[in-house]
């Protein structure tokens, strides 16, 4: 099983460098300190070897549902599964905070992540035209959910 832990602000300069490390746009560590200051609000937590960070998962919380802000792996440690684990514990995580349905969006491109979603029970809902653009031109986003029985 894997284990998380819950991240604070003492985490913020390693979880930016994660960041920057596992995506080609990664988050301001503006940003990031934002997220990682209002705990109620948004649950981050890292996924550690050998006292370093390898992994996170943010999710934000409104009541009893969550969306899934972004999740990261070291790319020296993808393929191993990691992104699986972290993400069904933090499911786990959230259902016993009392969330019934998580929510998120993907680039249509991003299969990779479409067949995590899809792997831990996650369903397509709906698409976005067009919602992200860059100097590449636009894509649409895929909306995907998971409900609670």
């Amino acid at each position: 099983m894997v284990e998380l832990r819950r991240a604070s602000l003492a985490d913020l300069e390693a979880i930016h460098k994660l960041d920057d490390r596992s995506f080609h746009e990664a988050w301001s560590e503006k940003q990031w300190h934002g997220m990682l200051s209002n705990p109620k609000r948004f649950r981050c937590w890292l996924q550690d070897l050998d006292g370093r960070p390898l992994g996170f998962l943010l999710f934000g919380v409104v009541l009893d549902e969550a969306e899934l802000l972004r999740i990261g792996v070291d790319p020296a440690h993808q393929g191993e599964g990691r992104a699986t684990a972290m993400l069904e514990k933090g499911q786990a995580l959230l259902e016993a905070e009392g969330v019934a349905s998580f929510h998120l969006e993907v680039r249509e491109s991003n299969h990779v992540a479409q067949h995590l979603y899809q792997r831990c029970g996650w369903q397509q809902t709906g698409r976005r035209r067009n919602y992200y653009n860059d100097e590449e031109g636009s894509e649409d986003a895929l909306l995907f959910s998971r409900y609670l029985d």
